[in-house]
């Protein structure tokens, strides 16, 4: 896999006049685009990302009853994606069910472990006592089992599930933070891409270090460096 497929671009803004002149820098820099919110308000952009070749992550992380989840899973399916996620809190059940709903296809269905948002104060006041790492690796490991393609989880756990799963489970981290960027109030647990990459991350969720620079493209190429320092060194 080249370097910059491993890059996802988080495409986290209103609309699409806003979205479409970031896709045109974009093209051919980076592996995926995740939209979420956008692509509630915007249908389209899904096609709009497919019409310039590249992949794309409809993240609406689906978390309801096993028949409701297969049933977006199908929708996904139809839709051409690449990824999709749920969220592994939803049991085992639901995850079974969403992966006999994507069979046959090239669908990546991912499972959601614990918000980047949360640190371990917030996770032991908002969700229970114990800690996040080993929470981590029991929804992981839980993921595997049902057959997802991987897991969403913050690159700080990255090393510890690298050595958990198996090497075929994907490993894809968000709160991705190059040292020439600005952290995000936003999230909590953030690391670099080349460490991520080091760490056993096979692909890494970069949106505002990004969207905010002047030359988005320029940004990607820095970005995709890291990885490809990362994984000569990994290897």
């Amino acid at each position: 896999m080249a370097a910059k497929d491993r890059l996802i671009f988080a495409l986290d803004v209103p609309d699409l006049e806003t979205a479409i002149p970031l896709l045109d820098r974009l093209e051919g820099r980076v592996g995926l685009v995740k939209v979420n919110s956008l692509a509630v308000a915007y249908p389209e952009v899904v096609s709009i990302i497919q019409d310039r070749k590249i992949e794309v992550w409809r993240d609406f992380k689906h978390h309801d009853i096993p028949g409701t989840v297969a049933n977006f899973i199908k929708a996904d399916v139809e839709d051409g994606l690449a990824m999709t996620t749920i969220h592994t809190l939803g049991g085992i059940k639901m995850m079974e069910y969403a992966v006999e709903a994507a069979k046959g296809s090239n669908l990546k269905i991912l499972g959601i472990t614990i918000l980047t948002s949360h640190d371990q104060e917030s996770f032991n006041e908002e969700i229970g006592p114990g800690s996040i790492q080993d929470k981590v690796i029991n929804l992981a490991t839980m993921a595997e089992k049902t057959g997802l393609s991987g897991v969403v989880a913050s690159a700080k756990e990255a090393k510890m599930l690298r050595v958990s799963l198996k090497p075929e489970t994907l490993i894809v981290t968000p709160g991705i933070k190059p040292k020439w960027a600005v952290k995000r109030e936003d999230q909590a647990r953030v690391t670099t891409p080349y460490q991520a990459i080091l760490d056993g991350a096979d692909y890494l969720v970069v949106g505002s270090a990004i969207r905010t620079n002047e030359n988005p493209g320029e940004a990607a190429d820095k970005i995709v460096e890291e990885i490809e320092k990362a994984m000569s060194e990994r290897a």
